[in-house]
């Protein structure tokens, strides 16, 4: 039996090890070239035109010559403008789009204004106001296109002056196909996917299967070992589960991964429900401590409707001997002496019910 319950341990770990390294694969193959990207911005100013797009680049922005869109977000009072795009010099002789963040417009309206006052006639020269951006070089949509070549005056222009407004806008904080918190993220979740891959697949190669049934039956088997191993394996077996225990008037087995756990009906004491916000369990708690690396509480957890009153209903005919149901005043009495915990917890409850039971009889003989 417990070899049947580490090979079902190992394949479970086997299988989640699988899936997140399936998942960290796909995961690094959509983010990670955009990390070769990050790490490596190309200078805008030293590109040709023709090379832009795609590009993940820096720009250090000293020359604003427009303002052609901005991104609003809310209305009325609690209007906030988000994205601001602009029109920037590229190349010898060209113009593109550059859209920038909140954070970046109070800098990049100082580098329009100070352009301005120099078209105007109104400075000398450049103050040295300027911004740097990291975006990638993109397409402009359709929608914004027709902004950029508005403000801009494209039409008024000829052919060969129109084609030195490139359709391209520099979208600070884009790394390629992502946002740099999207690629942040992407590139993190791959990371921790590989890592929990990993330790599940070493897990499972090196898992020697739960702790607990073999350290029992090791203080319980004795020279019977053999017989008992065999019984043990007809039980797992013939015995349908209900949720994660299998039971018969013999045994009880929560098959929980590594935290799998095997008792003889005899050892138990007591069994009652443990609730925690939306979780249950069902508790059994052990007569004795069973030996040094044997606990005397061993959970079985209940995680569909109706389960939990599956597994008691199933026990209560199997464990006549332990007591059912929970009181705080019984802690300390269980912690003092389990035995005579139980000993004494079903004479009351036995006292109780005859109580009852008189007292019904006597109604009934009242009322007649």
């Amino acid at each position: 039996m417990i070899r049947q319950l580490t090979r079902r341990i190992r394949r479970r770990m086997l299988v989640r090890a699988a899936v997140l390294l399936a998942a960290a694969a796909v995961l690094l193959a959509l983010f990670a070239p955009e990390l070769g990207m990050l790490a490596a911005p190309a200078d805008l100013y030293t590109l040709d035109p023709a090379e832009l797009e795609g590009r993940y680049v820096a720009a250090r922005v000293d020359l604003i010559y427009a303002l052609y869109a901005e991104t609003v977000r809310g209305r009325g009072d609690r209007a906030q403008t988000v994205r601001r795009e602009y029109i920037i010099p590229v190349g010898q002789d060209a113009f593109m789009g550059m859209e920038v963040t909140s954070g970046q417009i109070p800098a990049a309206q100082a580098v329009l204004e100070t352009t301005a006052a120099v078209m105007r006639g109104e400075a000398g020269a450049l103050d040295g106001s300027s911004l740097v951006v990291y975006g990638t070089v993109r397409q402009m949509d359709p929608y914004t296109r027709t902004f950029y070549e508005d403000v801009a005056g494209v039409s008024r222009f000829s052919a060969a002056d129109q084609a030195r407004f490139l359709p391209l806008v520099l979208v600070e904080g884009q790394v390629g196909r992502y946002s740099l918190p999207l690629l942040l993220a992407g590139l993190a979740a791959g990371a921790g996917c590989g890592l929990a891959g990993a330790v599940f697949l070493v897990r499972g190669l090196l898992c020697r299967g739960p702790v607990q049934p073999a350290a029992y039956l090791a203080g319980a088997a004795g020279d019977a070992a053999p017989l008992l191993d065999r019984e043990l394996s007809d039980f797992y077996r013939q015995t349908p589960p209900v949720g994660r225990l299998r039971a018969n008037c013999r045994w009880l087995l929560c098959e929980d991964g590594s935290a799998s756990w095997l008792l003889y009906n005899r050892d138990v004491a007591w069994v009652y429900r443990r609730r925690s916000g939306r979780r249950q369990a069902v508790i059994v708690c052990a007569r004795s401590p069973l030996g040094r690396r044997l606990r005397r509480r061993y959970c079985i957890p209940v995680h569909a409707s109706g389960e939990a009153e599956a597994v008691l209903a199933l026990l209560h005919p199997l464990l006549p001997e332990a007591v059912f149901g929970y009181r705080p005043r019984w802690e300390a009495r269980y912690q003092a002496d389990p035995a005579r915990f139980c000993r004494q917890v079903k004479a009351e409850q036995a006292a109780a019910r005859t109580a009852a039971a008189r007292r019904a009889a006597q109604s009934g003989q009242a009322s007649s």
